[in-house]
C-alpha cells in the first residue's frame, strides 16, 4: 500500500462514494447552462468583423496568461495589496484544483486500468504542497480580500453583497476541506489504534495535522471524528457543487473565471490608439449603435467579463472630475441593459421585427452627459484587468448621436462644422495655414517635392497661436539639424481626428481620404509631426482604409537626432521642469522614454515626475473632441495643473498642441501663471540648441 491518504476513507467505495460521481456532472452542467444564458444574449449582437487568424490571436492571449494571469503583473504594479491578494486566491484555489484533478487521476487508473499514476508514489510529498501552497495561500488571500472589503472599504468597490456570497463561499470550502483531512488524519495516523496510525505521514500535512491535534486536544473520540468526517465530506462536496450553481443562475463573480480569459481571448488587437472601424460607410443601413444589434458580440460579452472591480473608475479623469461619466457604471449599466432587452429579441419568431425597447441604450442606460464627457484617453482600457475595451462602445454610440440624430453637444457641432467647411475645428481663428512660416523660409512640397520628409503641421500647430510657437521652433530644430523637409501649407487639411472622436465617421473618412490623395500625390516617404493626435490617426488609423505611412512623432524623430549628434544642446534657460506624457503618445502609442531621452539631452535640466506619469498618465481634458466642448463644474485639466504644481517644479514640459493649451487654463485658473509656465519641449530643445549655435 503507498504511503498517505485512503481514497474515499469512511465514505465507502463504491456504496456511497460513486455518488461523488453524479455532483461533478451537475456543477458541469450548471457551467455550461450559464454559459448558454449568456451566449443566447451575446447572439443578439452584431457581428465581429475583427476576429482576424486565430494563431495570432492565440499567441497574444498567451503572453496575457502568462503576464496578467499567471503572474497578475497588471494589478500587482498598480496596487500592492489588492494584487497580492488576488494572486494567492487565484494560486490557492488553483493548486487546490489541481489536487483534487490529480486525486482523482490517481484513483480512477488504479481502480479501473490497474496503473499507479506517478504521482502516487509522492502523496506524502504533494500534500505538503497542496496544504501550504493551495489552502495556506488561498486563505490568506480571502483574508486579505475580507479585511478590504469590509475594515478597509475603499470607495471603488460597491459589490460587498455579491462579495460576501462569494467570499463565504470560498471560505467554506477551505474550512470543511482542511476539517476533512484534520478529522481522517485524528481518526487513523494520529490514532494508536488505527491500522493507519503514521505519525510521520501525517506530518506532511500540516495544516491538517493542526485540525487534527484540536480537535484531539477538546477530546473528540475516534467514533465522533469519523461521523464528523462523513457529514464535513458531502457538505464539502455540496457546497463546491452550490457554488457552480450560483454562478450559473446569479452570473456572479464566480463567472470571470470563464469569461474573463474569453474576453481577453477575444478582445480586439488594434493599436488601443485606433478606434473601431465602420467598414465602407456608403453602404450601411445605420451609423453608430443605439441597441444591442448594433454592436458586436464581442462587446456584449466584455460587458459580462466586468468584475464590477472599479479600477476603471478610478484611473478615469472624467470621473475625477465628477461628471456623470463612470466606465465601470457605464459597461454595469450597459450589461444591464443587455439582459433586459435579449429576450425581447431572441424571443421574437425569426421574419419578424423585435419590439421596441422599452428605454433607449443610448439616452437611458448609458446617458447622453457620461458619453459626451469622454476624453478617449484609454486610461479606463490601460486599467481595465479583463480587457474591457470601453472607448469603442461609447464612440459607437456618438456615431447614432451625431449621424443619426443630428445631436451632440452645441459646441462639438460646431467644430464638425468647421472642419466640414473649412478644413479645420478652429472657427474664428485669424491664422491661416501658412501664417507661421513668415520669416523661415521653409518650403513646401509643392515647392521641394523630392523632400525626405513631410513636416505635418497640423490645424493647431497652424492656427492656434500657442501651437504657432511649437510650430515654429520644431521647424528651427529640422533646420539647425539639416533635416530634408517641406510642408504641405495650404494643401493641409485636418486629419479628421476630431470628427471621429466626436462620432462623426463620414467627415472622417472625407478628411482622410483628401489627405491620402495629397500623399499619394507627392509620394511621401516619411511623415513627421508635432501633434500626437494627428501621428496617432495617420499611423493608425488611415491604415483601416487602405493606406499604411511611415510616421513619426517628433519626439522619437528628435530623439535619433541628438544620438546621431546632429543637435548638440547647449544649457537652458529652464531649472526644474516636470513632464506631462501626453495620453496620445504614452498610452495609446507606449512613447514614454523618448521624451524624457530629449530632456535628459539638455544640460542643467532638473527632471520632477508628476504622480501619474508614462502609460498611467492623467489626461489633460481635451481629447476626444473635449477640446472643442464646454466644461460644467471641475475641470479635468485643473486637476492636472494641481498634479504639476504638487511637484514644485517652475515649468511644465509637454508634447502637444492640446496639452500646452489646457495646462496654460489650469495655471491661469489657479493664479500661479506669473510663476509657472508651460512650454513644449521642442521649444526648451530649440531654445538649448539655439544657445549652443550662438556660443559656437
Amino acid at each position: 500500500m503507498l504511503d498517505g491518504r485512503t481514497d474515499f476513507w469512511n465514505i465507502g467505495y463504491p456504496a456511497l462514494g460513486a455518488i461523488v460521481y453524479f455532483v461533478a456532472p451537475i456543477a458541469l452542467i450548471a457551467i455550461v447552462y450559464g454559459l448558454y444564458r449568456r451566449v443566447r444574449i451575446w447572439r443578439t449582437a452584431g457581428p465581429y468583423t475583427e476576429l482576424g487568424d486565430h494563431q495570432t490571436r492565440m499567441r497574444e492571449f498567451l503572453v496575457y496568461a502568462w503576464v496578467d494571469l499567471l503572474r497578475h503583473r497588471k494589478f500587482t504594479n498598480r496596487e500592492a495589496y489588492a494584487g497580492y491578494m488576488h494572486l494567492f486566491i487565484f494560486w490557492g484555489f488553483s493548486i487546490l484544483l489541481i489536487a483534487t484533478i490529480i486525486a482523482a487521476i490517481e484513483f480512477n487508473t488504479e481502480e479501473y486500468l490497474d496503473w499507479t499514476f506517478p504521482t502516487a508514489h509522492i502523496r506524502l510529498q504533494t500534500s505538503l504542497v497542496w496544504d501550504i501552497f493551495g489552502g495556506l495561500l488561498a486563505t490568506i488571500g480571502l483574508g486579505m480580500a475580507t479585511w478590504r472589503r469590509y475594515v478597509v472599504k475603499p470607495e471603488r468597490l460597491n459589490t460587498f453583497a455579491d462579495d460576501g456570497i462569494v467570499l463565504a463561499f470560498l471560505f467554506a470550502l477551505i474550512f470543511t476541506g482542511f476539517l476533512i483531512e484534520g478529522l481522517r488524519i485524528g481518526a487513523t495516523e494520529l490514532n494508536p489504534a488505527s491500522a493507519l496510525y503514521d505519525t510521520s505521514a501525517a506530518a506532511w500535512s500540516p495544516i491538517g495535522w493542526l485540525f487534527a491535534k484540536t480537535l484531539s486536544g477538546i477530546g473528540m473520540t475516534t467514533a465522533v471524528m469519523e461521523d464528523m468526517h462523513r457529514v464535513a465530506w458531502w457538505s464539502h462536496a455540496a457546497i463546491f457543487t452550490a457554488g457552480f450553481i450560483y454562478a450559473a443562475l446569479e452570473f456572479s463573480k464566480f463567472s470571470h473565471i470563464v469569461i474573463s480569459p474569453l474576453n481577453s481571448y477575444f478582445r480586439t488587437l488594434r493599436s488601443s490608439g485606433a478606434l473601431k472601424p465602420m467598414g465602407d460607410i456608403e453602404t450601411l443601413e445605420k451609423f453608430g449603435a443605439s441597441d444591442l444589434p448594433d454592436l458586436t458580440w464581442q462587446q456584449v460579452l466584455s460587458f459580462d467579463a466586468c468584475t464590477n472591480c472599479g479600477r476603471c473608475q478610478t484611473q478615469c479623469p472624467a470621473y475625477a472630475a465628477e461628471t456623470p461619466l463612470s466606465p465601470r457604471k457605464l459597461i454595469q449599466d450597459l450589461r444591464s441593459y443587455a439582459e433586459e432587452r435579449a429576450p425581447q429579441i431572441y424571443l421574437t419568431p425569426e421574419g419578424e421585427t423585435p419590439p421596441e425597447p422599452a428605454r433607449s441604450m443610448v439616452h437611458d442606460a448609458a446617458g447622453d452627459e457620461a458619453l459626451w464627457a469622454c476624453t478617449s484617453c484609454g486610461s479606463c482600457v490601460e486599467a481595465c484587468p479583463v480587457s474591457i475595451n470601453h472607448i469603442d462602445t461609447i464612440i459607437d454610440m456618438r456615431r447614432f448621436s451625431v449621424l443619426e440624430e443630428g445631436s451632440g453637444p452645441e459646441t462639438a457641432l460646431t467644430a464638425l462644422q468647421s472642419i466640414e467647411q473649412r478644413g479645420h475645428p478652429w472657427s474664428g481663428t485669424a491664422l491661416t495655414r501658412t501664417s507661421w512660416m513668415e520669416g523661415l523660409d521653409i518650403p513646401t512640397l509643392a515647392e521641394k517635392p523630392d523632400a525626405e520628409i513631410l513636416f505635418w503641421v497640423g490645424c493647431t500647430g497652424a492656427l492656434v497661436q500657442r501651437g504657432v510657437d511649437t510650430t515654429r521652433a520644431m521647424a528651427r530644430v529640422l533646420k539647425r539639424a539639416g533635416v530634408d523637409f517641406a510642408v504641405l501649407g495650404d494643401e493641409e487639411t485636418c486629419t479628421g481626428d476630431p470628427a471621429r472622436r466626436m462620432g462623426n465617421e463620414y467627415l472622417w473618412q472625407l478628411q482622410a481620404e483628401q489627405n491620402r490623395d495629397t500623399f499619394s500625390r507627392y509620394n511621401v516617404k516619411k511623415i513627421v509631426t508635432t501633434c500626437p493626435h494627428c501621428f496617432n490617426t495617420i499611423k493608425n488609423e488611415y491604415p483601416q482604409l487602405g493606406d499604411s505611412y511611415d510616421v513619426e512623432h517628433y519626439t522619437a524623430f528628435v530623439g535619433k537626432l541628438l544620438r546621431d549628434g546632429k543637435l548638440k544642446p547647449g544649457e537652458g534657460a529652464v531649472g526644474s521642469v516636470s513632464y506631462h506624457d501626453s495620453c496620445y503618445i504614452a498610452r495609446h502609442n507606449g512613447m514614454t522614454e523618448e521624451p524624457r531621452f530629449i530632456m535628459s539631452q539638455i544640460p542643467g535640466l532638473e527632471v520632477k515626475e508628476m504622480s501619474r506619469i508614462k502609460e498611467k498618465t492623467f489626461c489633460c481634458g481635451a481629447g476626444g473632441g473635449r477640446m472643442w466642448m464646454e466644461d460644467t463644474g471641475k475641470r479635468v485639466s485643473h486637476i492636472r495643473t494641481e498634479q504639476f504644481l504638487e511637484t514644485g517644479a517652475e515649468t511644465v514640459a509637454v508634447s502637444c498642441p492640446f496639452c500646452i493649451q489646457m495646462v496654460d487654463e489650469g495655471l491661469s485658473a489657479k493664479g500661479v501663471a506669473d510663476e509657472k509656465n508651460a512650454v513644449d519641449l521642442i521649444t526648451l530643445l530649440d531654445q538649448a540648441t539655439s544657445e549652443a549655435e550662438d556660443r559656437a
